[in-house]
């Protein structure tokens, strides 16, 4: 099948108004779904994880350099414990030596490689750069690795597949001004081969975002279930246990007073729950999309700003906002357009 023979927009619908197979399997190959959400998660991802770099980057030597007391001959003998294939092991056992000079390079290159992700530039070569950036660095500091860590190795994997520079990227502003005119319609011919490059590039890309909305889902559908299991979660207590951890309170008086509303948190405890565990099927009833997302978020918030769990936190959130459909970040960015306008 070619571009002129594949089913246009007006061919994605049954006589009855529901989509149709040729609809569909045109969806899958030729409309790549979701770019400015997959914009958003690389721009989220990679500008965490440079956060995360620069702000620890006193501590980087104690963290994943030399100084580590996770020593490289440690962390080198705990990957081949683990079974590790030597012959790919080196993608991410790379950080680990005692040379400085050699560490301080490699810190330099994740900074560099984060930024110009997070940019958009040359963004197909930085996903893959990007990809093996964050493998090495969990990997150097897997005995202390956070869900903050675990979540941006899985989402910097899967953006390898996806075509984020399409949007809010260098990549893109230079395609706007290289290519003014509009995209190719379904009547232009193209070559086999650049019709089997798109076809593929997209269903990749699809696959890809699959993929995040998939391990967003059994974030949540294991967090309910492993909760539900918790007697703490089951009588509502688990919050007012929560909130008096001393490892996990930013604002110990605001957590004092919180543990003491009883009632409250054990309102808030059952919502979290029945959230999380039906999250997976209220996320695409159009209708509740939008107050499960923002459960969610308040959620977070509560996690990011009472138990000092921010980056973790905030890397959920970009997670989440792979759910918002292009209508809603396309009304952003008029929004955002118009109050720079205001301002200018």
């Amino acid at each position: 099948m070619t571009l002129r023979q594949a089913p246009g927009p007006e061919a994605a619908v049954t006589e009855h108004g529901t989509p149709s197979m040729r609809g569909r399997l045109h969806a899958a190959t030729l409309t790549p779904l979701g770019l400015y959400g997959a914009a958003v998660l690389r721009i989220g991802v990679s500008g965490l994880f440079l956060l995360g770099l620069l702000r620890e980057a006193g501590h980087a030597d104690r963290l994943w350099g030399p100084g580590s007391p996770y020593t490289p001959e440690l962390f080198r003998t705990s990957v081949e414990a683990g079974g590790a294939d030597g012959r790919l092991s080196w993608w991410y056992t790379w950080p680990g030596t005692q040379s400085p000079d050699y560490f301080w390079a490699a810190y330099v290159l994740a900074v560099v490689v984060s930024a110009l992700y997070l940019l958009g530039w040359h963004t197909r070569l930085m996903a893959v750069l990007f990809a093996f950036v964050v493998a090495g660095f969990y990997m150097r500091s897997a005995v202390a690795a956070s869900g903050f860590e675990l979540l941006s190795l899985l989402f910097a994997n899967y953006l390898v597949l996806c075509a984020s520079g399409r949007r809010w990227s260098l990549d893109a502003r230079r395609a706007a001004r290289a290519t003014p005119a509009p995209m190719i319609s379904y009547e232009e011919p193209v070559s086999p081969y650049e019709e089997l490059r798109r076809r593929v590039v997209t269903v990749l890309h699809n696959a890809g975002m699959v993929l995040v909305a998939f391990q967003v889902m059994v974030v949540y559908g294991t967090a309910a279930l492993y909760k539900i299991r918790g007697t703490s979660w089951r009588d509502g207590s688990a919050l007012h246990y929560a909130l008096r951890l001393d490892d996990f309170t930013t604002f110990p008086e605001l957590s004092g007073w919180l543990a003491q509303q009883g009632s409250v948190l054990a309102l808030l405890a059952y919502v979290t729950v029945a959230s999380q565990l039906l999250f997976p099927v209220l996320v695409f009833v159009p209708r509740l999309k939008y107050a499960v997302l923002v459960i969610m978020l308040g959620t977070h918030l509560g996690i990011g700003l009472l138990m000092a769990l921010p980056m973790f936190s905030a890397i959920t959130v970009v997670g989440d906002l792979v759910f918002l459909p292009t209508s809603f970040w396309l009304a952003a960015a008029r929004v955002g357009r118009s109050l720079r306008s205001r301002g200018r």
